[in-house]
């Protein structure tokens, strides 16, 4: 029974390791259709394969173009929105950032906004420019619901509003279908539709994902067909409304995509590009957003979500096994990077609005690491073990030795899952009880572990891409200035990596897991104690063995 609640059906983790064709709203039952009044092809999407303009042109400093204005932020409390908001108060001058906040855990919008400022990637801020952040306004809200839920008064107060950044989305790959749509794609057309009221837009930016088109080998800045018109899918949420259905009738949908997030991703690209010609709007892609080279601090971790929260289970010795392919290259996006060009987009794509010829096509920009690290994933990490860089940060919550084993053996991962996580989990936990506190390990190798499956498709594939749009002249534009990017000048060299995630575990350490930098040396001590008794259960063991084969072979 253990196992088989770690365990996905042996056919889904097959179906989410292939990498599938796109698509066809044929494959659909004809009975299962017959819910849906109008078909796809009845609203024929705008969509083509179009190529994003080759050169962009920057008019003015970055800070410049934005200084002075106001600014409207969907999903503001996110790791991207909170970047975005920090760069801007610090970097740009602006004169108001207003906030779509929802009512959370019983806590309002202005009661989320002042807990939202006590995070840590607004320390520096604090320190330069702390009356900055009283141009954040809290805007009561929510993405799913019609008009963003806002009311009058709010709609007022925005009328000045010029940049709209649609960040809100949820992430969680395996999100029902249904709250899927109504969010990454009824969200952003919510979106769209309050910027048609404001009068003084000059760019309306939606923030996607490089997995967007999960099916390619070599992902463009371009748009893409989706295989689905985003109409029919939104008519799906009210047609439907047992969920028993609609989840029978995702798995036959979504062919193509390895989960509901990518899918509606997809189709909220489409759903811009039926706008472009209303609205001056962009398509901005990051791949996967992890912490930042150097700014607002070297190395800093914006979450314990995702990726970086693995980071930090390896680092705590409760991740001692992931399932990877050898020569995956996973595609990053440096936090502080991601935000630079996506500013710097943002004026690139203003610009080509009020050119003579405005854009013939949705213009797509997109941030990806594959042409400048060359390392594959597993290199990295055996280089962080090479050099003992866990050794040397360590934390001071911990439960076995830092450190990690990559194996693309789905046997040795699930053997290596049962003895490295599993069972010391269950002994914590089992001590926990009877120090009468409640039992907790279990429950996060559980997540770890589910996180990992249903992260599969992207760690057995790899995606080609030309890089980051238009890398060359954005280094060169914002060379010297608060948006430079030299980062990205050169390929990354081992050296370099070394720093940056040493840099990373330090961030890791104090900012997420909130630990003072002065118990590393004593973190660092504890860890010598538990390296030696290590070793000495090893050779215990090794003694065991060879006593046994020796009294079995010889006596």
């Amino acid at each position: 029974m253990l196992i088989k609640w770690f365990q996905l059906n042996s056919n889904e983790y097959s179906r989410l390791c292939r990498r599938p064709k796109p698509t066809n709203f044929a494959l659909l039952e004809p009975s299962l259709l017959s819910v849906v009044d109008q078909r796809a092809s009845e609203h024929p999407s705008t969509s083509t394969q179009y190529r994003s303009p080759s050169t962009m042109s920057l008019s003015m400093p970055v800070g410049e173009f934005f200084a002075n204005s106001e600014i409207f932020v969907t999903g503001g409390s996110g790791v991207v929105g909170k970047a975005l908001i920090e760069k801007l108060l610090r970097s740009c001058n602006v004169r108001r950032i207003y906030v779509l906040m929802r009512t959370r855990h019983h806590l309002g919008a202005e009661e989320r906004l002042l807990k939202m400022r006590q995070a840590h990637i607004f320390n520096v801020l604090k320190k330069e420019r702390p009356w900055e952040l009283d141009k954040l306004v809290a805007i009561s809200g929510d993405v799913s619901l019609p008009g963003l839920g806002l009311d009058q008064a709010a709609k007022e107060l925005m009328s000045q509003v010029s940049f709209v950044y649609h960040c809100a989305a949820t992430v969680r790959f395996d999100e029902p279908l249904r709250k899927a749509l109504r969010l990454n794609v009824g969200g952003t057309l919510e979106a769209i539709r309050f910027a048609q009221t404001l009068k003084n837009l000059r760019m309306f930016m939606h923030v996607s994902t490089f997995f967007s088109n999960p099916y390619l080998e070599c992902v463009e800045p371009k748009l893409y067909s989706s295989p689905m018109d985003w109409r029919t899918c939104l008519s799906l949420v009210d047609k439907i409304q047992d969920d028993a259905l609609l989840d029978a009738l995702t798995r036959k949908i979504i062919v193509g995509f390895p989960n509901t997030y990518t899918f509606t991703k997809n189709l909220a690209e489409s759903l811009i590009n039926d706008y472009r010609e209303q609205l001056p709007v962009v398509v901005y892609r990051p791949s996967i957003v992890l912490f930042a080279v150097n700014d607002p601090s070297p190395g800093f971790a914006p979450s314990l979500m995702g990726a970086m929260g693995l980071f930090s289970l390896v680092g705590a010795g409760i991740l001692k096994t992931v399932y990877l392919g050898k020569k995956i290259h996973l595609d990053i996006t440096p936090q502080d990077i991601g935000i630079k060009s996506m500013l710097c987009y943002t004026q690139s794509a203003y610009n080509s609005y009020h050119q003579s010829d405005p854009p013939n096509n949705l213009l797509v920009f997109q941030c990806s690491s594959r042409t400048h690290i060359s390392h594959t994933f597993t290199e990295m990490a055996e280089q962080m073990d090479k050099l003992s860089l866990w050794q040397a940060m360590p934390f001071q919550k911990s439960l076995l030795l830092p450190g990690c084993h990559y194996t693309d053996k789905r046997w040795l991962y699930q053997f290596l899952v049962f003895t490295k996580q599993i069972v010391p989990a269950l002994l914590v936990d089992m001590l926990l009880r009877l120090c009468g506190r409640k039992p907790v390990v279990l429950g996060i190798v559980r997540k770890a572990y589910l996180t990992l499956e249903v992260m599969k498709p992207f760690m057995f594939n790899n995606y080609l891409s030309p890089g980051m749009t238009n890398a060359g002249y954005l280094i060169d534009y914002t060379r010297g200035t608060d948006f430079e990017m030299g980062t990205y000048e050169y390929p990354v060299t081992n050296e370099l990596m070394v720093v940056k995630c040493q840099d990373m575990l330090r961030s890791i350490r104090h900012d997420l897991l909130k630990e003072d930098p002065h118990t590393l040396e004593q973190s660092k001590r504890i860890l010598s104690i538990k390296l030696y008794f290590y070793q000495a259960i090893r050779l215990l063991l090794v003694y065991k063995v060879l006593k046994f084969l020796w009294i079995y072979c010889f006596t």
